[in-house]
């Protein structure tokens, strides 16, 4: 259970919290490491979030046949004037 760090900025960073928050050295690494494994874990998700719907928008794009493209169709619904037709 013994961890010994051996970096200054460390040490000197996790008292200065510890000082700031009114805990002790180890509550501060405790909440600082809880607070960056937090963090990765959301990054991690979303990340596996924005592949799923790629691969969904692939799927679906793939499935669509020819057809106009979205400009088209809006360009379609509007007059010369920039009125509906």
């Amino acid at each position: 259970m013994a961890l010994n760090i051996k970096n200054q900025e460390t040490c000197d960073l996790a008292r200065e919290v510890a000082e700031m928050t009114d805990d002790t050295m180890t509550g501060a690494i405790t909440i600082a490491l809880k607070q960056r494994r937090d963090q990765l874990k959301r990054e991690r998700d979303r990340d596996r979030l924005l592949r799923t719907v790629d691969a969904i928008s692939k799927r679906c794009a793939a499935k669509m046949g020819p057809g106009p493209s979205s400009e088209e169709i809006i360009e379609s619904m509007y007059g010369e004037y920039g009125e509906p037709v």
